[in-house]
Formats: C-alpha cells, sequence, structure tokens
C-alpha cells in the first residue's frame, strides 16, 4: 500500500502447537524474504508446519508467500497465502491431483487440510476421476486448529493408481478449512513439482461472470502447457476457451461441455488448436451455458525435466 506495517509471524506444527513468535517491521513498498527462516529462528526439523501472519500495528497491507525447495533438486515450490473469512465454506475443489506414472514420469499428489476453527470438523472427501466413472468417498475428522497430512492421496485415501482428476472436500456445515496439494513428479534424485489451493465455489466462475484469465501458456520445445477445468458445483456447464497469442492477430477458440463434478485436464492445448510453437499465449475460460461453476488452470511443464509450474486461472 506504500505505508509501513508491523507484522507478528507465528509457525505451529501439524499439532496446532506454537512452536515459534517474532515480530518484523516493513517500510512502505519493501519486499524482504526470510531465507531458511525456521532455521534461523531456531525451529529446527518441522514437516507439515504452519505459518500465519498477521498485521500488528501500522496502516501497511501485506501479502505473504513460502518458495519451499527441494534440497536434491532445487525445484522451489509457491505456496500462496490464504486469508480466512470468518463464514467459512462448505465445499472446496483440488483440481489435478494424480497418481500416475507413465514410465516418463511419476506423477504424486500429497493433500493437506487445515482446520482454522475452534471445533473438530468432520469432512467427506471425494474423487472423481478424468477417466469418469463411479466418484471414491473417504470421511476424515480434521482436529481445531491442526493440519492433517494425506501423502499420495489417491492411494491412500481411496486406493486408486494410474489415475487423476479432482477431489471435492465438503462439510455438513460452514466450516474455517483450508485445502491444498502438491502434485510433483518424483525422481531418483528427488522432486519436481507444483503447489494447488482448494477453489470454493464464489472464487469460480458461472453464466454471466467474467471469463477467467490464463497467463503465460507456451507450447514450444522447451515447454508444454496442460489446460485443467473442473466443475464445483454439481450442475452441468459449457464453456468457451479462448486462445490469443501475444501479437493478437489471430484467436483460437473451441467449447467444451462438463458434466456436474466433471475433472478435464486438455493436453498440449495450443498444439491441439493449430498453435504450435507459441509463447506468452493468454487463455480464456467463459461459462455460455448452464448453472454449473468452473475453475481452470494451467500446468506448464519443461519438457527436459518435467518440472510443472502450476498457473492458476484469475
Amino acid at each position: 500500500s506504500g505505508d509501513p506495517v508491523n507484522l507478528l509471524i507465528k509457525v505451529f506444527g501439524s499439532n496446532g502447537q506454537q512452536l515459534k513468535e517474532f515480530p518484523i517491521s516493513l517500510a512502505g513498498g519493501q519486499h524482504t524474504q526470510l531465507n531458511s527462516f525456521l532455521t534461523t529462528q531456531g525451529v529446527g526439523t518441522l514437516s507439515n508446519g504452519r505459518v500465519e501472519i498477521s498485521v500488528a500495528s501500522g496502516l501497511g497491507k501485506v501479502t505473504a508467500y513460502a518458495s519451499v525447495l527441494d534440497n536434491a533438486t532445487s525445484d522451489p515450490l509457491l505456496v500462496t497465502p490464504v486469508t480466512l473469512t470468518d463464514a467459512g465454506n462448505t465445499r472446496w475443489v483440488v483440481p489435478g491431483v494424480a497418481d500416475l506414472n507413465n514410465g516418463a514420469a511419476n506423477w504424486q499428489t500429497d493433500m493437506r487440510l487445515f482446520n482454522a476453527g475452534t471445533a473438530d470438523v468432520n469432512a467427506t472427501l471425494t474423487f472423481y476421476s478424468q477417466n469418469g466413472g463411479t466418484p471414491q468417498n473417504a470421511n476424515v475428522n480434521i482436529p481445531a486448529g491442526q493440519v492433517r497430512q494425506f501423502d499420495k492421496t489417491l492411494f491412500s485415501l481411496f486406493g486408486k493408481t494410474n489415475d487423476g482428476g479432482a477431489v471435492h472436500v465438503t462439510t455438513a456445515t460452514a466450516s474455517r478449512l483450508v485445502a491444498t496439494a502438491r502434485t510433483y513428479n518424483q525422481t531418483s534424485g528427488g522432486t519436481y513439482g507444483q503447489f494447488i489451493s482448494g477453489v470454493t465455489p464464489a472464487e469460480a466462475t458461472g453464466l454471466g461472470n467474467r471469463p477467467l484469465q490464463i497467463l503465460q501458456v507456451e507450447e514450444s520445445n522447451r515447454f508444454r502447457s496442460n489446460i485443467g477445468l473442473a466443475e464445483v458445483t454439481g450442475k452441468p456447464v459449457k464453456l468457451e476457451i479462448t486462445v490469443t497469442p501475444p501479437d493478437a492477430k489471430v484467436t483460437a477458440v473451441t467449447e467444451v461441455q462438463l458434466q456436474a463434478n466433471e475433472f478435464r485436464q486438455i493436453g498440449s492445448l495450443l498444439r491441439n488448436v493449430g498453435l504450435s510453437d507459441t509463447y506468452n499465449a493468454r487463455v480464456s475460460v467463459r461459462v455460455i451455458e448452464g448453472e454449473g461453476r468452473v475453475t481452470a488452470y494451467a500446468s506448464v511443464i519443461d519438457m527436459l525435466t518435467n518440472d510443472p509450474t502450476y498457473v492458476p486461472a484469475q
């Protein structure tokens, strides 16, 4: 905002226990990165930790992130912040979950659920496969103030392998949950992955809403881009997808019909619409029919390392 601000940073373990608390001040417009800050703050080894940042004083407004690096590959995972509201939600959708080993890459998803409320929450997790079929359910309890971890989510919760899709998290009453995932390529030398934040129906788009925009989409000998689409409310919907190259001389338009709760990933969308060797394209997703609501993303994958970069629609 251009105004100074004083912050209070708290670090919690997965069981909700506070491990550290320290202040930091920022001048107006200042950006600072606290490298290896858990170590420098004396926290030591920590798995599935949580960082809470609040404004203690000052007129400034702050955003934050974590860059979590694989020590073997130095692959950074950008973890975006979530601002919790008192009202809560009853549904979150995590797209792009996978348990796929095709010989060239071994894709896995680890999910996390954080309960920011003061009471335990019972949630139903439902897996909708990109291949269709009967959805698979799992019931979980998330204690108040704690983080539940579900490594290799599709196999550990649903017994699924060689599949991909979306996981819907639902609760009977409004709850203050945060749903996140990491989908990554597991190699013998470490991991290359992308962070995925759960989307609520209010954050998706519907008929009459503005289109979702996905930027920096590329199809070249360096990168390929997969486009993911997920219906989040249980109602069918028809989409218009427009691809606009950076010179904007031509556009490619295609239509997609999604059934209720359907997840679909379109591999190498730009190449499929005749726009190979295209850099910095923009993909627009607009609902043109139906009562459903949709979220979208691009997964831009390095052709050499299979390292994905997650680009959420905005």
